[in-house]
């Protein structure tokens, strides 16, 4: 099948401070556009996001309802897995991310932790601890 898949779209009031808290503070890599462009595409291994300026992209009703729920915070994680997550973790801690779930190993064989990002989107990075 063609495409990438499911890439999630992220929306956030400060796409410029996104953008660096990905990059940044996760180790992101953009991939493609900037801040100015209301729009970035992020990657991480062989994670995409879509980053994105709550800007007049879409119908005015969708615009419209992106704004009222700029902030509000649900349940869902985005599970993303890392290669060295002991370094991804001590990355985040250095760069005082905010940490919903500290580091540890889950019972289903692989060690996670979960951050929140400045929208209040959780993301969870995992590696497998299974022996390949």
């Amino acid at each position: 099948m063609p495409g990438w898949g499911v890439i999630p779209s992220l929306r956030f009031a400060d796409l410029e401070a996104a953008v660096r808290f990905y990059v940044d503070g996760l180790g992101f890599a953009v991939r493609r556009g900037e801040p100015a462009e209301g729009n970035v595409s992020v990657t991480f291994g062989d994670a995409h996001l879509m980053l994105e300026a709550a800007a007049d992209f879409y119908s005015d009703g969708y615009n419209r309802a992106i704004r009222e729920r700029l902030g509000t915070a649900g349940p869902a994680a985005y599970y993303i897995e890392a290669e060295d997550l002991r370094a991804l973790w001590e990355q985040v801690q250095a760069a005082g991310v905010r940490v919903v779930d500290p580091i540890a190993p889950r019972p289903w064989g692989q060690a996670e932790f979960t951050v929140e990002d400045p929208a209040g989107n959780w993301l969870t990075f995992w590696q497998s601890q299974q022996a390949g």
